[in-house]
């Protein structure tokens, strides 16, 4: 039995997971989707280092598991695991980007995108606090193929974000973070990290295996079972490894 933790994106919360859990549950894994710190203003403010102190968050989290741990990330939460990755590389099994930002060393999210997309129309906002804000049209790529309702919990439960989190570049190493198996789930019909983006991130850093869905931008809310499917697969050969081990 694998335990799975599943890493939100930005301007969300754990519950963007909701239409999965129950589905790794059913088959036999345990799984989780915790709020990053900060994204629910009433368990306390954004850490001072936002990537730093999530990657803190969800590495006790990984150490606290019983199994071999699958980290599973959309969107920004791919930063956070790959941070976690290197902090806590021995406890995990496999990172699964699922249309998440796959980054190398001294990358970040928003030199990322600019450099692959520089006439990308913007998604958020930036206030003078240093807080961005997801645009409220900007959900209509975003969520492109999510049913209304689950488009609508996510509006409910949208957050302002540090843009720390988007311009900070990650610090990785090939022994730590680079001896963890990755996995890639692209999603076709994403419209904020295009396809060509994916697999451009893929080239820089190889995965095994890659899995196509046709899901938006939010594989979680648009293809849950789906996803579910890939994501046991991927934990059940997690769990045969460890017992083999």
């Amino acid at each position: 039995m694998a335990h799975i933790i599943m890493i939100h994106g930005s301007w969300s919360v754990g519950r963007m997971w909701d239409r999965v859990v129950p589905l790794l549950t059913e088959a036999g894994h345990t799984a989780e989707a915790p709020t990053l710190l900060g994204a629910d203003p009433a368990e306390g403010g954004f850490p001072a280092e936002p990537i730093k102190g999530w990657a803190d968050q969800i590495a006790d989290r990984v150490r606290a598991a019983n199994g071999p741990v699958v980290l599973v990330a959309q969107s920004r939460g791919g930063l956070v695991i790959s941070e976690v990755a290197e902090r806590v590389p021995e406890r995990i099994g496999y990172l699964v980007y699922a249309s998440a930002f796959l980054i190398p060393d001294g990358g970040s999210l928003g030199a990322t995108i600019q450099g692959a997309h520089p006439d990308a129309p913007p998604i958020f906002t930036v206030d003078d606090a240093g807080m961005t804000t997801v645009l409220p049209e900007a959900l209509e790529r975003i969520y492109s193929r999510t049913p209304k309702e689950f488009v609508d919990l996510a509006r409910a439960n949208q957050c302002s974000e540090p843009l720390a989190a988007i311009v900070t570049p990650l610090a990785l190493s090939e022994a730590r973070f680079g001896s963890v198996p990755r996995a890639y789930i692209e999603a076709t019909q994403d419209e904020v990290i295009p396809l060509s983006l994916q697999r451009s991130m893929q080239a820089a850093l190889p995965c095994d295996p890659v899995i196509s869905i046709d899901s938006d931008h939010v594989p979680p809310t648009s293809a849950p079972d789906e996803l579910a499917r890939h994501l046991i697969e991927i934990a059940n050969r997690v769990d045969r490894e460890a017992l083999v081990g």
